[in-house]
């Protein structure tokens, strides 16, 4: 499993790199993508439950909030249009559809667009590219220094019911590694007057969010009933698997070079 691991981040990491740095339309196809599955993926596993995911309600909502940053325009239109679906949706199929059908797939929705919205706004940035990857480094920081330090060092169990493997000692260790590498980062790439504080929070914030995103999804995967949400990814797993910790960097990072760098 671990060289099925090594292998796809091996040829994953620099695909995903030079599409970033092609940015466009590639930047904006890639993120249209990641929600897309992302969504396909967590409405899988309400099946999964007995829900009923509302489909194309739920994807209307998802473009709409990821895409408002660019076509602001278009965000009343596609509301309007998504009631009338939602409103078809609970006429054909009363009295099947329960409200918790609704709540659970708009609430999908909103999750994932809403924290891939920011991918959008972090493109409008200066140096994008640079903050991109240094939100991913941040991310995968956090996970390295949490998997080896929970392995070494892991006694105390972190969130026994969401995540039993994850532990103290090892939420400690992301957040060392990602404080580190945030020190690192900014030692190299130059960004005007970095703040030493400013950079430490960010180091600590985001691992703090990092692990926050990881055991959201896990609280999601504990509910409905499954290992992982989905197979996409060879040796990680699914999209959220591998990108649940990201998702909640990325708000983080934007507000960090908008308003303080």
């Amino acid at each position: 499993m671990l060289k099925v691991r090594i292998f796809s981040a091996l040829i994953g990491i620099p695909l995903l790199l030079s599409i970033l740095y092609l940015g466009g339309y590639f930047w904006q196809g890639f993120f249209v993508l990641l929600g897309i599955v992302g969504l396909f993926e967590y409405y899988r596993m309400m099946s999964i439950k007995g829900y009923s995911p509302q489909y194309i309600p739920g994807y209307l909502l998802l473009l709409s909030i990821m895409l408002q940053a660019i076509y602001t325009s278009y965000l009343i239109p596609a509301f309007l249009l998504i009631v009338v679906l939602l409103a078809l949706s609970l006429i054909c199929q009363y009295p099947r559809i329960d409200i918790s059908d609704i709540a659970l797939s708009f609430f999908g929705a909103f999750y994932l667009g809403l924290l891939l919205s920011f991918a959008f706004r972090i493109y409008y940035l200066d140096d994008r590219f640079w903050i991109i990857v240094l939100s991913l480094l941040l991310t995968w920081a956090s996970d390295t220094g949490g998997y080896f330090a929970g392995r070494f060092w892991g006694h105390k169990p972190l969130a026994p019911e969401l995540s039993p493997k994850k532990t103290r000692e090892g939420a400690v260790g992301a957040v060392v590694l990602s404080v580190m590498v945030s020190f690192l980062f900014f030692s190299i790439i130059e960004f005007g007057s970095t703040n030493f504080a400013y950079v430490l929070l960010l180091g600590l914030s985001a691992s703090i969010m990092a692990q926050i995103g990881d055991l959201m999804i896990s609280s999601m995967k504990r509910y409905f009933g499954v290992k992982d949400t989905g197979k996409i990814i060879p040796g990680h797993g699914g999209v959220l698997d591998r990108f649940d910790s990201f998702l909640m960097v990325l708000p983080l990072v934007f507000y960090f070079f908008a308003y303080y760098i």
